[in-house]
């Protein structure tokens, strides 16, 4: 098969873009919807879908064809695009469990240009992540632009060697974006026509509904304006990748961006380092991200880590510069098992170095769940007093930020506690154990949360599962699992929406199950010390039975329990040293 020649790339009509945003048949469906919810609205469920009772009602506003009998709204495509086109664009908004016509309703037919195309890209986007595996939530949005690429930029487009095209454009786009970006095959395969053999006419079919292309079937399709200008986001989206030619003050800088968009920087920089050794790799990364930014350093620290022992006399070399010092310290403590930890002037420095990154990336909300991680205090001011006072670069412009979120009344996460119950599946009577977790622990406190309240020793692998995707301890390296960081995700992002259950296992032999359960969210305590256990029903099995000589279990005791919780996620206290 010949490489076919790219079309040449024409301006984008942004006007013309705008109008065909305004009038396609998703918008005009999502428009239709928004009003017969109205302000008073309409109650929804769970999954922030229309109760089954209203499916029939919203399916004659729309003037299409429902079953009789479904068992969610979610399995009604017809209905459900325009509606996750609604929420998305935000012609609807669901407070609670009712949705209601959102704010840009009534403004829709007088939005400037700019605006329409924005709520258009995120109703997109909503409809393109509510047909993905959870898995792999961007998957089908990567495949749509992979899409609108390959017909723009084929001058002849032959059915035959579209696959292969689609293929090739999918996989250079993954290699420069995270793991949600990936398209497995059976998400290249969803869209194909079962009676014609089509295997993109369900895709020309959604892009047509939302006015990207034209056409009926891969043979007649063809990208519009509103198309062009979808594809040209998404190409401006794009990460510039990491290449082996690059001068290294320009990969730290790409490597920031990893860290503000949280991407792996490991993963962006192979293509770099390939041909260079190791040691040199690491002094070339870490001399130029000295006097950069602070999510600059944490990238080209995290990649010269992954450099293993062959970076360790470069890390002693970087003690001696002051904004990598800390950074250079934190490494060789991790390396040398043995030696101080430490010291709790270097924690708090590297404390406001990542709340410094995160301003830059998540946002406000992270950075002071950052500060509450690792910087020991009675009370939030003492928190903010200690990043003012620390000697960090950007101590003052990060206290000043975390200051004025504060006093901004925007609900925090470090002031919110779930109450959980952990139930150990498979087992009558009922053994299960309800707990209040900061809002902000991670999947890793989580873990060791559950290893109190089961009296399990730990030595064995565990996992956490939601939404089709899986997380644990990095240092299983269970890479070919897929499994994700368990540090790098927070109970406020996993339980949002409508996920209200995880499972976890421990013990992939005995396989022990847990499923989580996420009951109330309530406001911290003034007084109150978390996690703390405060209801339970049985005692655990012996995590090793004796065929021989069977054993009770151990009773279970709550004071000894919350005594042993009340230490999991605290920061070091400061020492005489640091005062």
């Amino acid at each position: 098969m010949d490489p076919q020649p790219l079309a040449v790339e024409a301006p984008v009509d942004v006007a013309g873009a705008g109008r065909l945003a305004r009038g396609c048949m998703m918008a005009d469906q999502a428009c239709e919807l928004a009003r017969w919810v109205g302000r008073d609205g309409r109650p929804v469920t769970a999954s922030r879908v229309l109760r089954r009772a209203d499916v029939a009602a919203a399916g004659a506003v729309l003037g299409v064809p429902v079953p009789a009998r479904v068992r969610t709204a979610a399995d009604v495509p017809v209905l459900h695009r325009p509606w996750s086109f609604a929420l998305g664009s935000g012609l609807l908004k669901i407070t609670g469990s009712v949705a209601v016509a959102g704010p840009v309703l009534e403004q829709w037919p007088s939005l400037g240009d700019a605006e329409v195309l924005d709520a258009w890209l995120a109703g997109f986007r909503a409809v393109c992540t509510v047909e993905s595996d959870p898995r792999y939530e961007q998957g089908v949005a990567t495949l749509a632009f992979a899409f609108l690429e390959v017909v723009a930029t084929r001058d002849c487009l032959d059915p035959r060697h579209l696959w292969h095209w689609l293929v090739e454009v999918v996989e250079e786009q993954e290699e420069d974006g995270d793991r949600s970006d990936h398209v497995p095959f059976h998400v290249l395969t969803q869209y194909v026509d079962s009676v014609t053999g089509d295997r993109f006419a369900g895709m020309v079919d959604l892009l047509g509904r939302l006015g990207a292309v034209t056409g009926t079937s891969t043979r007649t399709v063809a990208v519009t304006g509103l198309g062009q200008w979808a594809r040209a986001c998404a190409r401006a989206d794009r990460p510039r990748r990491i290449t082996a030619d690059l001068p290294a003050n320009e990969v730290v800088e790409l490597l920031a961006d990893c860290v503000r968009r949280g991407v792996d920087p490991w993963s962006a920089a192979w293509r770099w380092l390939e041909p260079r050794p190791a040691a040199d790799a690491a002094r070339e990364l870490l001399t130029a991200a000295a006097g950069v930014s602070a999510a600059a350093r944490i990238g080209a620290g995290d990649v010269a880590d992954g450099l293993g022992e062959q970076a360790l006399g470069v890390w002693r070399e970087a003690e001696r510069i002051p904004e990598l010092g800390p950074h250079a310290r934190a490494t060789l403590a991790a390396w040398d098992g043995e030696g101080p930890r430490l010291a709790p002037v270097d924690a708090r420095w590297l404390a406001v170095e990542h709340a410094a990154a995160s301003l830059e990336g998540p946002g406000p909300d992270e950075a002071l769940a950052l500060v509450y991680d690792r910087i020991p205090g009675t009370d939030l001011q003492s928190r903010l007093d200690a990043v003012a006072g620390c000697d960090h670069p950007d101590a003052g412009r990060v206290a000043a930020a975390l200051t004025a979120f504060v006093s901004s009344g925007v609900a925090r996460s470090v002031d919110q506690v779930y109450q959980l119950k952990v139930v150990l599946m498979r087992w009558s009577p009922s053994i299960w154990r309800r707990v209040l977790v900061p809002a902000i622990a991670t999947f890793g406190d989580l873990h060791a949360v559950i290893q109190e309240l089961f009296g399990w020793d730990g030595d064995h692998l565990h996992m956490f599962e939601v939404g089709g995707k899986r997380y644990s301890d990095p240092l299983f390296d269970l890479r070919d699992s897929e499994m994700a960081d368990e540090f790098e995700i927070r109970l406020r992002d996993v339980f949002t929406g409508a996920t209200k259950k995880v499972r976890y296992e421990y013990d992939f032999g005995a396989s022990w199950w847990h499923e989580v359960t996420l009951e109330k969210v309530h406001e911290c305590g003034p007084e109150a010390a978390y996690p703390i256990c405060i209801a339970f029903a049985g005692d655990s099995p012996v995590e090793y039975p004796s065929e021989e000589e069977p054993q009770d279990p151990e009773p279970f005791e709550l004071v000894a329990t919350n005594r042993r919780l009340a230490r999991i996620g605290q920061p070091v206290e400061p020492d005489d040293q640091d005062q």
